[in-house]
């Protein structure tokens, strides 16, 4: 009688230890600009292409109802190791389940700077009861190009230097009439020094 008891209880705590080991991970990576005071003008011309990255998930929908993950960039999915990474696109672009996926893109571009999606596809199996799903995004992968930054760092460069001249020309020219005005002063006292004595010799011969 205890051995029935006892077979039940061991085999509940023996799932409910399995069911506590799980592991998963969450990363976010903005990729599009949209911020909301401060405007970045950039063109196709300042991105370096990296290369494309096609991401896929296969799975089974019962009924139209339940569905079950096989599998995830080619490997089986475990719902209790699972990867998350979150990319923003612009709202026509739907992901869906293909978010699960989506970690293939950092680990093999994890410098990308700019993430456009080129292609979806999706494979439909028809079954009894049910489907079966096979579906891929394709999605092109850039990065800023360095000539671009070096371009841009030697504009500023340039720019800068143009200013200092020209501040340096206008503090000569401010100088030079500092001159000329202190010249005009003392040429203005000495003829007013001068008029005083001549007044003064005038009346004294008088």
């Amino acid at each position: 009688m205890k051995q029935r008891i006892l077979l039940p209880i061991l085999l509940l705590v023996a799932v409910i230890g399995t069911s506590c080991v799980s592991q998963h991970n969450v990363e976010k990576n903005y990729s599009e600009f949209r911020p909301d005071q401060v405007r970045l003008y950039l063109t196709m011309n300042d991105y370096q292409y990296l290369g494309d990255v096609t991401i896929d998930v296969e799975y089974k929908t019962y009924f139209g109802i339940f569905r079950k993950i096989l599998t995830v960039n080619g490997e089986p999915y475990n719902p209790r190791f699972y990867h998350n990474t979150q990319i923003s696109f612009g709202h026509k672009v739907k992901l869906g389940i293909l978010k699960k996926a989506l970690y293939k893109v950092p680990e093999t571009y994890p410098n990308a700077d700019y993430i456009m999606p080129a292609s979806f596809n999706d494979i439909v199996e028809h079954m009894p009861a049910g489907r079966i799903h096979h579906k891929t995004m394709t999605l092109k992968v850039y990065q800023i190009a360095k000539k671009s930054v070096v371009e841009a760092e030697a504009k500023q460069k340039a720019a800068q230097q143009a200013f200092d001249q020209k501040n340096a020309a206008l503090q000569a020219q401010v100088n030079t009439l500092q001159q000329e005005l202190q010249a005009t002063k003392q040429a203005l006292e000495k003829a007013e020094l001068e008029a005083q004595i001549n007044a003064r010799n005038n009346k004294s011969r008088r």
